[in-house]
């Protein structure tokens, strides 16, 4: 039931949109829409990650092999990715930014704006992405590769998906490589 295919982007706001036309194609193609919402969201969060701290191109990758669908998206930086720990107290952490800003004399201008940082949970105005993808895939990870890394989210396929025993790479000569560095595995 292998199923690979991949869509190089640039590291461009816009290329989050580009991915999840690209994810919807595939999964109408696959019969697997139903698991649009949620893919498309986590999909989302990985794109906008590698656009705003990778900064490099970007390959998306689309996969179902062994009752999972994998979503990866590859980019050229190696610097791994991190869950930030949830906020205590939010007040108390935007007083002290306000704090910070005021005795500086600075005005935050995007979340990396060290002004906004507050705390082992870092920026006030953003940083939440991996939580939303924790909470979203059954599983996820992040793969270290040679020339950057992979980070991947993976959900089962639908209890009776009709495709199920499918496989179009089973012939193929070169083993088709998820999103995540793992090879497709066939077995007889």
């Amino acid at each position: 039931m292998c199923r690979h295919t991949s869509r190089e982007l640039p590291p461009e706001p816009r290329s989050a949109s580009v991915a999840r036309a690209f994810l919807r194609e595939c999964l109408t193609e696959w019969d697997l829409t139903a698991l649009y919402d949620d893919a498309a969201l986590a999909l989302t969060e990985l794109v906008a990650n590698a656009v705003m701290h990778a900064a490099t191109p970007l390959v998306v990758t689309v996969s179902c092999e062994r009752g999972m669908v994998e979503i990866g998206v590859h980019d050229g930086n190696p610097s791994m990715p991190a869950i930030r720990p949830h906020r205590t107290d939010v007040e108390a952490d935007i007083r002290q930014a306000l704090a910070t800003e005021a005795a500086a004399g600075l005005q935050p201008v995007d979340e990396r704006d060290p002004g906004t940082h507050v705390g082992p949970s870092g920026s006030l105005l953003g940083g939440r992405g991996l939580l939303v993808v924790d909470a979203l895939a059954a599983q996820w990870g992040v793969s270290p590769l040679s020339d950057g890394k992979a980070v991947w989210v993976r959900t089962p396929v639908p209890q009776g998906w009709p495709h199920a025993a499918d496989c179009p790479c089973a012939t193929d000569e070169q083993p088709t490589i998820l999103g995540s560095g793992r090879p497709v595995v066939h077995r007889g």
